[in-house]
């Protein structure tokens, strides 16, 4: 079993303009976070994503469209296998939850995301390194 989190966040400065690729000033917010845990699974099961806060259980491959809560979940498990070189889908649980409220500028997405990333290339043999985590985040 692997464990991964990461922290919400803050922009003090500049929270529109790095839109336009400009800087900003941010913070993490450690008081909340997002967690990710993978375990292997089963032979056969493939990769099932359960995320507890969305009470959502979703098996990767399965039919997804981009409305689908799930989506922007199978799309960074997606990225972060091809980023490994992992091209047939491995037998694992990937569980998410969060402290990190939902639509209220602190992040949520993005600490989901990175907690996904860190915990599945750890599990898989790999140890990102921040750059790493940030391009695929």
């Amino acid at each position: 079993m692997t464990t991964a989190h990461a922290p919400g966040k803050v922009i003090l400065f500049g929270e529109h303009a790095v839109v336009y690729g400009r800087p900003a000033i941010a913070v993490p917010v450690t008081q909340v976070r997002a967690c990710a845990v993978v375990e292997n699974a089963p032979r056969g099961q493939g990769l099932v994503i359960h995320a507890v806060d969305l009470n959502l259980q979703h098996q990767v491959g399965a039919v997804i469209t981009t409305d689908d809560p799930a989506y922007p979940l199978e799309a960074t498990v997606r990225h972060t296998l091809e980023w490994l070189g992992i091209e047939a889908i491995p037998d694992l649980t990937l569980t998410v939850s969060s402290t990190v409220p939902i639509a209220r500028g602190l992040g949520s997405g993005a600490a989901i995301a990175t907690a996904i990333v860190r915990a599945l290339a750890q599990h898989l043999g790999r140890a990102p390194i921040f750059r790493e985590v940030s391009d695929l985040v």
